[in-house]
């Protein structure tokens, strides 16, 4: 495999390569792209951002109610839901039929009236999966066509690093908008520590890793742990196998513990006490929390004594808050959470394993900008201008995410995504938003690299390529796509070799892939052509050939790479 540095940069820092992505970097230089990517304009036009206003999607159910659901979610309050007949009596449920082609509509709805949708009495399940799955469904336009790869590879990887099941709970389903939009996607970029309080405040992780039922004896210690092990410093700096106290951890007498036991996931749950959420539940004494959808912190469910974590004695009695943001701010700013997430970044951007000198590297940078507004980006400067990003491909196996999208991004497809796309990828491994544990998709090549994913992978590409989908959603013109002075067997085949595999393919499987197109139908007959002879058979009957190299091309083992 000998491809351009250029390609192998592209690979890793967008969701595939394109033609015209790379014929862009060897004008302005890579590092111009760079720049560009860490800097992302909103008023710029952004291919991603038409698809999605123009975008509909099909939603079809029968409802038993007494209110037609599209009302429902503009009522102003719950209660409203208990519908009254004129004369004062409560009305009789009606049947409602919904059948239309829908705009993505909740991507853009506050939280409040997001949240209001899994409130209503009698509200249809079918409305409450629908805002989750706008999500995924945008996820996939985003990552084909937006313009800023660099930011849909950071908000896959924050989706996954800071992993909920939106399958948890019909609240996470309902606000998933609201929370991809308002906590991951704004501060994809931004600040390390301001985005893991968004988190933590945040609904769908109040519930996923239950605190928002957390009070005083005793604390539920979900989410102190997960803050630890995954969010933070990671599992490799968890030391109950070596220490038992607090006091035993090298580093935690001067206050600067190097990493974490038990005892501290117990005192970070006690301070994360009445961190909950603005979701109308009742309380201890027939009360109800505000209705928002939002944070609300509950002082009587907090404990207020003294509490000491990572070595850090934190006081009693501090004010609202307090102690859950110290324990933040302990764990976010320590220098195993430098390292743990510069190894992360650098595993999922360029090898499963990635050089060390480049992750102290990168944990320096991550560190010096620790309170910057856009400490993330200079992070990942540090990461997309590495000697390492050009060099070594193959370091990773593509995720079934990046394979579909590199997929339809090489050939120029235009894909409408469905519900069956979105299926079709979860068939491959990776459900959107759907992985059960904490820890999010796995990240290296050993799990991705199982028969069945690839073999699903694979039919996924060839009904891309050769109408097994919808024509209203998969739309592939490769006749179009190819250029008109490509004319011959040769040089048609070449061409797509080379837009879909420019440089990975090695002589021999590039040899045998441009015999079969030029003597082989689909049924594997021969019909010998010259290499240098034009092609003459009809458009219908071409494209299907095409469709069925290009096909080839996406289930060779070079192409699964990165």
């Amino acid at each position: 495999m000998n491809p351009s540095a250029t390609y192998i940069a592209l690979n890793r820092a967008t969701f595939g390569p394109t033609m015209e992505e790379i014929a862009r970097v060897e004008s302005i230089g890579w590092s111009a792209w760079v720049e560009e990517q860490l800097k992302p304009d909103a008023s710029a036009k952004d291919d991603a951002v038409k698809r999605i206003a123009a975008h509909k999607l099909e939603i079809e159910y029968e409802h038993e109610g007494m209110m037609a659901p599209a009302m429902m979610m503009k009522a102003e309050k719950p209660a409203m839901m208990a519908a009254q007949a004129p004369d004062g009596k409560k009305a009789e449920k009606q049947k409602f039929k919904v059948k239309e082609k829908r705009a993505l509509t909740a991507l853009d709805k506050p939280l409040e009236q997001l949240f209001r949708v899994q409130r209503q009495d009698d509200y249809p399940y079918q409305e409450v999966e629908r805002c989750s799955f706008e999500v995924e469904v945008a996820t996939l336009i985003r990552a084909c066509y937006s313009k800023w790869q660099v930011k849909e590879l950071l908000v896959d990887f924050w989706h996954n690093h800071f992993n909920v099941n939106i399958d948890a709970d019909n609240t996470i389903r309902a606000i998933w908008p609201a929370y991809d939009r308002d906590v991951i996607r704004r501060h994809a970029l931004g600040n390390f520590r301001e985005l893991l309080q968004a988190v933590a405040q945040g609904l769908p992780m109040l519930y996923y890793l239950n605190n928002r039922s957390s009070k005083a004896s005793p604390a539920n210690e979900n989410y102190a742990r997960e803050l630890f092990e995954l969010h933070t410093l990671g599992a490799e700096h968890y030391l109950n196998h070596l220490y038992k106290k607090w006091r035993e951890v090298p580093g935690a007498l001067d206050g600067k513990a190097e990493g974490f036991i038990d005892q501290d996931v117990y005192e970070a749950a006690r301070a994360f006490t009445g961190w909950t959420a603005a979701d109308g539940e009742y309380y201890d004494d027939g009360k109800r929390f505000p209705e928002t959808g939002g944070f609300h912190y509950h002082a009587p469910w907090h404990d207020p004594y003294q509490k000491r974590v990572l070595g850090v004695e934190l006081e009693p009695n501090q004010p609202p808050l307090a102690d859950g943001m110290a324990v933040l701010d302990l764990a976010a700013f320590h220098p195993g959470t430098a390292i743990y997430l510069s190894r992360k970044l650098c595993r999922r951007f360029i090898a499963d394993e990635p050089n060390e000198d480049l992750v102290k590297r990168v944990a320096k940078v991550w560190s010096e900008h620790a309170k910057s507004p856009d400490q993330i980006a200079h992070v990942m400067r540090e990461i997309l201008l590495s000697p390492e990003m050009q060099g070594g491909f193959g370091q990773k196996t593509k995720r079934p995410l990046e394979y579909l999208c590199g997929f339809i991004r090489a050939t120029g497809t235009d894909v409408r995504p469905d519900g069956d796309i979105v299926w079709r990828l979860g068939e491959c491994g990776q459900r959107l938003f759907q992985w059960g544990a904490p820890t999010g998709h796995p990240d290296t090549a050993d799990y991705w690299q199982s028969p069945n994913s690839l073999l699903k992978r694979w039919q996924l590409a060839r009904d891309l390529a050769t109408g097994g989908f919808d024509g209203d959603v998969v739309r592939m013109n490769l006749l179009r796509s190819t250029p008109p002075d490509k004319k011959t067997w040769q040089e048609v085949a070449e061409h797509w070799l080379d837009r879909l595999a420019p440089g990975l393919l090695d002589p021999n499987t590039r040899d045998e892939l441009i015999t079969w197109f030029r003597e082989y139908d689909d049924d594997g007959k021969p019909r010998h052509h010259e290499a240098d002879a034009e092609i003459t058979l009809d458009e219908s009957d071409l494209a299907d050939h095409l469709g069925e190299l290009v096909a080839l091309v996406a289930a060779t083992p070079e192409y699964q790479l990165r």
